[in-house]
Formats: C-alpha cells, sequence, structure tokens
C-alpha cells in the first residue's frame, strides 16, 4: 500500500518516502504514526519562515515490520517515483537495519522516528542515518549515574544471545569497566536461561528482596511481570515480589516540561488535538506513546532542510533544492551537515543529535506496590547530566537504601568483662595471698618452724605460682601483639615447672630417706633439689627460646562461618576470635607437654610410694645448708626392728644447725 500527502499548488515539491509498519504480524505502530506526521506536515507547510516556497510531500509504504518487505517496496519507490530528498522510517530496527545499509547508496539521508536497535549506531554500517527514538545503549550513562546516586557499585548482567541484547549489555559493560563500578557476573544464554538463572525464577532462587534491584528498560507493558505466566511455575504473587521496587529506565517519548517548542505547543495541548484529529483510530491507541516523536520528526527534517536550502543559497548553487536527483552526492552531504547540527524543542522533548544518536531526556520508573510509578528524569539533553528526583516519590523498604550486595560486619568474640573480672580479681587474690606467703618465708627464713617446712624451696613455689596467676592479666583475644603471646606462654610454662617442680623435688627428698632401707644417715640439702629444678626450667626455657626463635608466637583471627547470623535483610555478622598461634606450635608443644608430662607423672610416682609417711617430730636446725638427717624409730616398745610396710610409717626430721 502507498499513498502521499501534502502537496501544495504553486510551491517547489520536497518529497519524503515514508517506511511505516502497519500491518502484519509484528508491530503496527505505524497505525498511531501516520495521523501525527500528517499534523506536522500541515504545521511545517502552513509556516511561512520555514522552507519559504517550498512543499513538503509525504509519501508512506507499508514495511510490515520486516526488512524484506521494507528493501522491496523502498526500492520499487525509488525506481519509480521522481526523487525523494530523504527517506523517513522505518520505526522497526529490522526494517531500519535493512534498509539503512543501501540509501546512502542512492545518496540519501536517512531518518527514523524508532528503531532502538543498537547496532544502528555504527557509523560505517549506517553511514548516512539519524534517529530520533533512543537507542537502548544510551541509557547506559543514566543507568551507571543511577547506580552511583544510590552508591551501588556492584552489578550484574544478563540477556539473550541476540546482536540486539548483546550489542547494549557489551556496550554498558565497556563503560563500568571505565569507572568504580564492579562487573561481578555477566550470563548469556540462548533460548533458556535455565543454566543461568533457573529459568529466569528469581523468586525461586531468592533474587528479589531489598537486597536485590532489578533495572529494566521501558520498552515492556505496563504490567510485563502479570503477562504470559502459563507454562511458568511462578504465579502473579510471586513475580510481583520479585520485581517490587525495581527500577525502569524509558525514553521521555514526549516531552515531561510542559513548555512550548517548535511548534508553539505543550505536549499537553498536542494530545488534545492528536485524540481529535480526523485521522485518528482509537482502535490503536496502544501505539499512541510513538505520536509525539513522529510529529517532531517531520519538524526536524523542515529544518534540516530548510539549513539545506540557506547553505545551496550561500555557496551559489544554480539548481535549488526540488531539483534534487540521486547522483547530488554533494549536495546530500550538505543535507547531512545540516541534520546533524539541528537541534530543537518539541512536544517530544529537546531533540540534539551525537552523531547518529539523539540526546533526550529518560524516564526514571519504579515498581511500586504493583506499579510502574515515575520517580525521576534524567536530563541527558543537558550538559552535564543530571538527575531531576520527584520529592518522596522513591518508597524504600523500611525506609533504607538497599545495598549493592550484602553488608558484612565483623564482630569479635571476646571474654565476657563480667568473667574476665572475675577470674582476674581471683588471680589477683592468688597473687597477693603468695606473695604475703613469700614476704612471711623472708622476714621469718630464721624461725625455727620456718626453716623446717624448707623455705627456699617453698619460695620457688610461690614465684611458680605468682608467673601462673600472671597469664590470666595478659588478654589476647582483643589485641593484635605477638609479644603478648609470647609472654603469656612463657610464665605460664616456666610458672608450671617451677610450682611443681619445687612441690616434687620436695617430694623425692621424702622419698629418697624413706626408700633408705639401710637405715643410713643421709643428706639432701636444698641446693640439691634447687638444682634439679633448675635443669628442669632450663630444659623448658631451651625449648621455649628455640621455638620463639622458629616459629615465634602471632595473633592470628580466626572466622566461625558456623555462628554468622543476619541483621536486617542486608547485613551479615561475622563472628571471630583472636588467638595465639605458631607455625610449629604442634610440635613444640608435644616437647612441653611431654616433659610436663613426666615430671607429673614422677610426682604422682612420689606421691605414691609415700602416701603411708607422717612427719612426727623436728629436733635439729641446721642455718647453713639446712641438713636433713632421718632417724627411723620403732612406734612400740624398746626393741628395733624392720618397718612393717602394712602400717603407717613415721619420720623424725632433725634439721641441725651448726
Amino acid at each position: 500500500m502507498a499513498m502521499s500527502f501534502g502537496t501544495r499548488a504553486d510551491t517547489r515539491i520536497l518529497r519524503l518516502l515514508g517506511l511505516l509498519p502497519l500491518n502484519g504480524e509484528s508491530w503496527n505502530g505505524g497505525r498511531s504514526c501516520l495521523p501525527a506526521v500528517q499534523m506536522a506536515l500541515e504545521d511545517v507547510n502552513a509556516q511561512s519562515n520555514i522552507l519559504q516556497d517550498y512543499n513538503l510531500t509525504f509519501k508512506y509504504v507499508d514495511t510490515e515490520c520486516t526488512s524484506g518487505m521494507a528493501i522491496f517496496r523502498m526500492f520499487e519507490s525509488l525506481n519509480v517515483d521522481p526523487p525523494y530528498v530523504m527517506v523517513l522510517g522505518g520505526m522497526c530496527s529490522v526494517a531500519s537495519e535493512a534498509t539503512a545499509e543501501v540509501t546512502y547508496l542512492w545518496n540519501l539521508t536517512q531518518f527514523s522516528c524508532g528503531s532502538s536497535s543498537p547496532v544502528l549506531s555504527d557509523r560505517k554500517r549506517f553511514p548516512r542515518f539519524f534517529r530520533i527514538t533512543l537507542p537502548d545503549q544510551k541509557h547506559k550513562t543514566a543507568r551507571i549515574d543511577l547506580m552511583r546516586a544510590f552508591d551501588w557499585k556492584k552489578v550484574a548482567t544478563i540477556n539473550q544471545a541476540l546482536e540486539f541484547f548483546s550489542a547494549v549489555i557489551d556496550d554498558f559493560v565497556r563503560e563500568v569497566q571505565n569507572t568504580e563500578i564492579t562487573v561481578i557476573s555477566q550470563e548469556i544464554f540462548e533460548n533458556d536461561p535455565l543454566t543461568r538463572v533457573k529459568n529466569l525464577k528469581a523468586y525461586k532462587v531468592g533474587l528479589y528482596g531489598p537486597k536485590i534491584v532489578w533495572i529494566f528498560f521501558g520498552w515492556y507493558s505496563q504490567t510485563f511481570w502479570r503477562n504470559n505466566l502459563q507454562g511458568f511455575d511462578c504465579g502473579e504473587e510471586e513475580m510481583s515480589a520479585v520485581v517490587d521496587g525495581s527500577f525502569i529506565t524509558e525514553e521521555a517519548y514526549k516531552n515531561p516540561k510542559e513548555e512550548r517548542g517548535i511548534a508553539n505547543m505543550t505536549a499537553s495541548e498536542f494530545e488534545h488535538r492528536f485524540y481529535n484529529y480526523h485521522a485518528y483510530d482509537r482502535k490503536y491507541e496502544s501505539y499512541n506513546f510513538v505520536a509525539h516523536t513522529c510529529y517532531d520528526t517531520i519538524w526536524v527534517v523542515a529544518l534540516a532542510l530548510d539549513c539545506t536550502v540557506r547553505e545551496m543559497d550561500q555557496r551559489g548553487y544554480a539548481k535549488t533544492l526540488d531539483m534534487f536527483t540521486y547522483a547530488d552526492a554533494d549536495v546530500n552531504d550538505i543535507i547531512f551537515d545540516c541534520m546533524s547540527n539541528t537541534s530543537m524543542t518539541g512536544v517530544s522533548g529537546s531533540v540534539a543529535f551525537t552523531d547518529s544518536d539523539p540526546d533526550k531526556i529518560i524516564e526514571i520508573e519504579r515498581i511500586q506496590d504493583g506499579k510502574r510509578e515515575p520517580v525521576g528524569l534524567y536530563r541527558q539533553d543537558k550538559d552535564p547530566s543530571y538527575f531531576e528526583w520527584i520529592e518522596d516519590a522513591i518508597r524504600w523498604k523500611d525506609g533504607i537504601i538497599p545495598r549493592d550486595s550484602t553488608y558484612v560486619r565483623y564482630e569479635e568474640i571476646g571474654i565476657p568483662p563480667t568473667l574476665f573480672i572475675t577470674m582476674t580479681s581471683l588471680a589477683g587474690l592468688g597473687s597477693a595471698l603468695a606473695l604475703s606467703f613469700l614476704t612471711f618465708n623472708i622476714i621469718y627464713r630464721n624461725n625455727r618452724y620456718v626453716k623446717m617446712s624448707s623455705p627456699n624451696i617453698n619460695n620457688v613455689l610461690l614465684l611458680g605460682c605468682i608467673l601462673s596467676y600472671c597469664t590470666v592479666f595478659f588478654k589476647v583475644t582483643e589485641t593484635s601483639s605477638g609479644t603478648l603471646c609470647k609472654v603469656r606462654v612463657i610464665l605460664f610454662s616456666l610458672g608450671f615447672t617451677m610450682t611443681f617442680g619445687a612441690l616434687f623435688s620436695k617430694t623425692w627428698r621424702v622419698y629418697r630417706i624413706f626408700t633408705n632401707k639401710k637405715l643410713l644417715k643421709r643428706t639432701i640439702k636444698d641446693y640439691q633439689l634447687l638444682a634439679i629444678i633448675g635443669a628442669v626450667v632450663a630444659v623448658v626455657l631451651v625449648v621455649l627460646i628455640v621455638w620463639e626463635t622458629i616459629g615465634p608466637h602471632m595473633v592470628e583471627t580466626k572466622y566461625l562461618p558456623k555462628d554468622i547470623y543476619l541483621i536486617g535483610n542486608d547485613a551479615e555478622v561475622y563472628p571471630y576470635v583472636r588467638v595465639c598461634l605458631s607455625e610449629y606450635s604442634e610440635y613444640f608443644a608435644w616437647i612441653l607437654y611431654i616433659i610436663e608430662g613426666m615430671l607429673l607423672t614422677f610426682g604422682a610416682f612420689l606421691a605414691w610410694e609415700t602416701r603411708h609417711v607422717q612427719a612426727v617430730r623436728t629436733n635439729k636446725v641446721s642455718s647453713d645448708d639446712q641438713a636433713m638427717s632421718t632417724r627411723i624409730t620403732t612406734v612400740g616398745g624398746n626393741q628395733t626392728s624392720e618397718l612393717d610396710a602394712n602400717k603407717p610409717r613415721s619420720i623424725s626430721q632433725n634439721i641441725e644447725s651448726n
């Protein structure tokens, strides 16, 4: 089908060829575009200051929104009809791609009022193509700035493996790589996204809620999440839960500002006139969103052609624009340059071009309470671009802006203050008591009864207790100092060795005297016991020095994954503890275990062997060596006999003085 209109007598005619999708099974948006084009032609031809002495005419053919039909009917018109100065269309991306690859061969500039395919931005492939509709890749800046506005620095993408979608996502990813935003995943599927996001069942896999913000293109239907759910095991309620809070970036098809543009009409005034226009058919009202851009398309063309007429006059061309032929490459260059530099404000908003694409206002919508609601504008038509938010339009869940990922908070599990205070108080009390005993031993060291208790050995025992008590005060759970770890290990090891070494040395002395079956006088002096204690302590000290030299103790953080818990919807708390560790702990610790274990085992043996010994009396004091002599006497009668092993035995300790 081919029709033309706009001709007026007694003027030079400039012919435009329109490629409109009017019929077919795909998209019939041309039905709403056609009345708007007719209105624009009437308004432009009525102007006396634009294209003076010229008259714009428009012939259109039905592309049926297919590449084959678009090519066929365009070729037919170009070969049969008088020359056209420009081609308008073809609204559908497939039709525009097919025709824009060849129109430049006729030295024609093509201008589309639709076609958002990103591939049409390729100047090498489509050298003479313009469009008034914002391509999908021009949304990338709005989306990146949207993420920055809410401090979102992580993004994942998913798209079908088609050139139309892949080009948009690839362009977005390239742009993001030059920012502080990180692309954590880029998923692509062919026909079934099951392997990527479980058939996009976001509700089933948990990809919804305050922690997940979806961003969609605006050309989806107003209730796309409720449509065509047959064959899915997600119901309308589940789908609504998934998309709730999602953002939508959409080209502003009509001027969001009530301002009068080149046609001296606001967007609202245009709509009123359009709905009452004689050629308007309400049967196609679902395509009404294209009417504003179709109307402005004619005005942009008129301004570009008016610029061309003036430029040809300035250059002194012998012929006028209505005499254009497909051999006039130089004239087409002027038309192309004028199109590139054309800018205006119309009923669809501000129109200006960057290469083949316009810089237009982007509407920001958000799905809230089950419907799409406008929340702001992205003024891409301004330099620099910026957001104009509608006050209080965004309603965040719980009044909190969601984070771009789960917020992780690390929480140290330390010793409870009450427990730490209790234990340090007890340790302090024990230390004070040990110090008081030590002071008593020193002050009354010459007292006969004190001397009988082997005060030198007792002092070593008390010092070992004090060292062990001191380890309680060194808390490594809330510090990063490795020195505290070293001090704690050394103090406890030496304190334990000194305490039990002193205790068992005294027991050993009793054992040696008790096992003296020949009843000989046996003297074991304190320095001998101190030498034994010193030897054991020296061995332990050597082990500790080698340990800290080869693999020193350091404070390390241990996380407790089994104890992770949530705070709200987007915060996780990771508990951790700080512990003292050494690279060779398992080796040196076992060495100490063996040494101390042998000490404890030997002490237990001595305790068992001397379990029946009783101290009976003391009668001598030795001040220098504090030697101990033992006289074993019978328990009853005047006769000396062998000790009965089955009865309690007695030891008379004489600590003599020189």
